[in-house]
Order: C-alpha cells, then sequence, then structure tokens
C-alpha cells in the first residue's frame, strides 16, 4: 500500500510540474503580447506627436503669411473687398484703394490691375493679388 501512495505522488509530482511549466510558457506568451500592445501604442503616440507638430508649424506658417500680406495691405493703404486662401494654392484677393497716377506698388505678390477709374486727379484702382 505504501508503494501506491509513493508512486502516485510521483506521478503528480511530474503533472504538477508539468502545469507549472505550461503556465510558465502561457505566462511568457502574455507578457509578449502586452509589450508588443504597449509598443504598438508608443508607436502611435509618437506618430501622433509628429502629425499634430506639423500642423502646429503649418498654422504658424499660415499666421506668418497673413501677417505678412495684412501688413502689406495697410503700408500701401489698400482696402480688402474680397479674401480667398488654400494652403496649396496661398492668397488670393481682390483690393481698392485711391492711387496716384504715378505710384507703382512693389511687393512679392503679384499684382493685377483688375480696373482703372479716375476721379480728379486721382485714380480708384481695384487689384487681384495673388501669392
Amino acid at each position: 500500500m505504501f508503494f501506491i501512495e509513493s508512486s502516485l505522488r510521483k506521478w503528480l509530482k511530474y503533472v504538477f510540474v508539468l502545469m507549472i511549466l505550461c503556465i510558465s510558457i502561457l505566462l511568457i506568451f502574455e507578457i509578449y503580447g502586452k509589450y508588443i500592445v504597449i509598443n504598438d501604442f508608443q508607436v502611435q503616440q509618437k506618430k501622433y506627436e509628429a502629425q499634430y507638430n506639423q500642423y502646429i508649424k503649418r498654422v504658424n506658417q499660415q499666421r506668418e503669411e497673413f501677417k505678412e500680406f495684412f501688413e502689406f495691405l495697410i503700408e500701401n493703404d489698400l482696402y480688402l473687398i474680397e479674401f480667398d486662401y488654400s494652403y496649396s494654392g496661398g492668397i488670393k484677393a481682390k483690393v481698392s484703394s485711391f492711387l496716384e497716377p504715378s505710384t507703382k506698388i512693389v511687393s512679392k505678390y503679384e499684382i493685377i490691375e483688375i480696373s482703372k477709374l479716375k476721379i480728379n486727379d486721382k485714380y480708384y484702382v481695384v487689384l487681384e493679388i495673388s501669392q
């Protein structure tokens, strides 16, 4: 009788060791899976952060473009009639002003004269400005 119990304990010990090995292997796979999930999350966070930084850079660039354009309008006494902006096309606007006949406007923008009306010794001019 003592021999049977001892043999049974031996087999139970082997089954117990085998269960511990299986659980250890499953634990290793679970830890690796969690590592992959966390790593993917960190990569996604870095991607979103890079997109956000590009967005902030683009917004700051647009603000600078608007600032330069409106400073140009103020310096040359031009009044805005119509304004359009697209990121790929840039600024397009129609402006008006009273100008002397000999006045030339020099700028980095492309200026096209749409209409001109003589009023006394000045001209009322409508211009199209594009970048």
